[in-house]
């Protein structure tokens, strides 16, 4: 992961990106991201500027960065085992700071659903777990029910009493409902759904 690191051009410090050879399997994962992501990945200068300002960087096994250089790569099978895109909890951080403007936590998120779409088990269950619980309640609401999530991921993992005293604290000051509270327009919300799962199940024709 040290070569290559970095690739700014010394007679030109512009944006310029990273080449790999058209027509190979690098190519073809590095369009496959990008299309998912809606970003180039090709941009990146790997600066270091998204790990150094990322607050969950301890516990990644691999910087941001990293994670990028395995894309352009094409290294598809690593980038899509680690756990740094699990850890990446989308705050932007990393983002606002690229000089390239690579909206990054995009390409993590893009990440994420390539691994699911192949079929590989997160390193970290709990936090698929619970996009699963998050997602799968608004999809039948139209918008986030917290307690239904919440009794859901703490069946899931198991863990019952854990944050017990903050749950009650919550449900008693208002802040979770007791029922979900649900959107009018049933029609578009499920034809957003089976836009994006459609569109999920196709990843690896647009490229």
């Amino acid at each position: 992961m040290k070569e290559h690191i970095s690739n700014r051009s010394s007679q030109n410090p512009a944006r310029e990106p990273i080449q790999v050879p058209s027509g190979s399997d690098n190519n073809r994962f590095l369009k496959i991201v990008n299309h998912v992501s809606r970003q180039n990945i090709n941009l990146c200068w790997h600066c270091w500027s998204c790990g150094s300002g990322c607050p969950f960087s301890n516990h990644m096994d691999l910087m941001p960065n990293q994670v990028i250089r395995l894309v352009q790569l094409g290294k598809r099978d690593e980038a899509l085992r680690c756990r740094t895109i699990w850890l990446c909890v989308g705050c932007h951080t990393c983002s606002t700071q690229c000089p390239n403007s690579i909206d990054i936590a995009s390409a993590m998120d893009a990440l994420r659903q390539l691994a699911i779409h192949d079929g590989i088990a997160a390193p970290e269950q709990d936090i698929f777990r619970f996009h699963k619980y998050i997602y799968g309640s608004i999809q039948r609401h139209g918008r986030l029910n917290k307690l239904e999530a919440m009794i859901q991921f703490k069946v899931g993992t198991g863990n019952l009493f854990s944050d017990m005293e903050s749950g009650i604290k919550m449900l008693t000051r208002g802040k979770l409902e007791l029922l979900p509270q649900r959107i009018t327009s049933r029609k578009e919300l499920d034809h957003i759904f089976t836009y994006y799962n459609d569109r999920r199940r196709s990843f690896d024709a647009h490229v």
